[in-house]
């Protein structure tokens, strides 16, 4: 009996170079878009990476599905829907695979993202355990303190919201996110001077905030008026 061989030709073998050339070209841009925070067009490259990857490559649907879960967490907006298709396997699939020292700060970035997406299904009390789990993890996340202090916003629990926010601020007294929060808080208190110094830093710090400024030129107009 002969044994054949399959060798593959000279153009099957350069097929095969150009594209993986094309996959690392996508994951590359994947990588890009994701250091940028813009994760929709992170997933769409992962995406297509993935699918032109032979087998269908693990590694590249874990970079996938992670642009996707953190679409969520990128700019939350309380009560709105999660991104389409998203469930709850999705982020326990992450998990999964973020055991380990070397992957702590991943494991509670998804995390805080699983925290958002439970508030927006309306389980907050699984949101809150998220977020615990998050500082138990890493004590110096502000955003999961900020996150917390959301979540206690929306369910009128000014006093704890109030101090996840200001908990958030003394670890990055830089972030924008946490004093804009703790604007919106002071104002619903009609703390407004408070307010008007929260809403100041958070549009010097954020020069792009259009929200914060927005804000700000509202608490001014109050002030100047003396509107309660």
């Amino acid at each position: 009996m002969v044994l054949a061989f399959f060798i593959p030709s000279i153009q099957d073998q350069w097929d095969r170079y150009q594209a993986r050339q094309v996959i690392k070209q996508y994951e590359k841009l994947g990588n890009e878009f994701f250091d940028g925070e813009n994760f929709e067009m992170a997933e769409e490259a992962y995406a297509k990476a993935f699918e032109l990857s032979d087998q269908k490559r693990i590694d590249l649907e874990i970079k996938r599905l992670s642009a996707k879960v953190n679409r969520i967490g990128s700019d939350p907006a309380w009560g709105t829907k999660s991104p389409e298709g998203l469930k709850d396997i999705d982020f326990q699939f992450l998990i999964h695979f973020q055991s380990g020292e070397d992957k702590i700060k991943n494991r509670v970035s998804t995390l805080n993202c699983y925290g958002v997406f439970l508030a927006s299904e309306d389980r907050d009390d699984e949101a809150e355990k998220v977020f615990n789990n998050a500082i138990k993890l890493d004590s110096m996340d502000v955003l999961a303190f900020v996150n917390l202090g959301n979540l206690y916003f929306n369910d009128d629990k000014i006093d704890m919201a109030a101090r996840y926010y200001l908990k958030a601020i003394s670890i990055d007294p830089e972030n924008p996110g946490a004093h804009y929060n703790l604007g919106l808080l002071y104002s619903e208190k009609k703390e407004l001077e408070n307010a008007r110094k929260e809403f100041s830093k958070a549009a010097e710090l954020d020069r792009d905030d259009a929200d914060a400024k927005a804000e700000l030129d509202s608490i001014n107009e109050r002030i100047s008026t003396k509107k309660p």
